[in-house]
């Protein structure tokens, strides 16, 4: 009788530990670019990401999440990645649900560029450090 009360509490443990990680991973997808620019594709996995485009080549890389929304009218979550490769443009991804299958993904060269976004002097800026890629994507709904 002992034997099964640990055997059922290490069940209800492994499944409550299941649900924890599955909740902090939480986003993972596919994503296909659209368009000349944009042409390639998101790869975001439980410990990793990977974004290739006509411009930059970001390889599987591990990534910290720096921003995560996830209401009811709302999915976005911003990603930093960790050990990007020279032919990787970007540092920050962020990944915006549009509606249906459409996502708005953004990269932007450093975490300053990122935070700086909306400032007119940033915005539209023809200064290199300042660029960013911003591409409309398809994937899950």
């Amino acid at each position: 009788m002992c034997s099964v009360k640990i055997s059922a509490m290490c069940i209800i443990l492994y499944s409550i530990s299941n649900i924890a990680i599955g909740a902090e991973v939480g986003f993972k997808g596919d994503f296909e670019g659209t368009g000349r620019a944009c042409s390639g594709a998101l790869y975001v996995r439980a410990n990793t990401i990977e974004w290739n485009s006509t411009y930059s080549v970001c390889k599987s890389t591990r990534y910290e999440i720096l921003e995560k929304n996830f209401s009811d009218d709302q999915r976005r979550i911003v990603f930093h990645l960790k050990n990007r490769g020279r032919q990787c443009r970007f540092k920050i991804v962020e990944v915006e649900h549009a509606s249906g299958h459409n996502w708005n993904v953004s990269g932007y060269q450093s975490l300053e560029g990122f935070q700086k976004r909306d400032l007119p002097d940033w915005n539209n800026s023809p200064l290199p450090e300042r660029q960013f890629l911003s591409c409309l994507m398809v994937g899950p709904d």
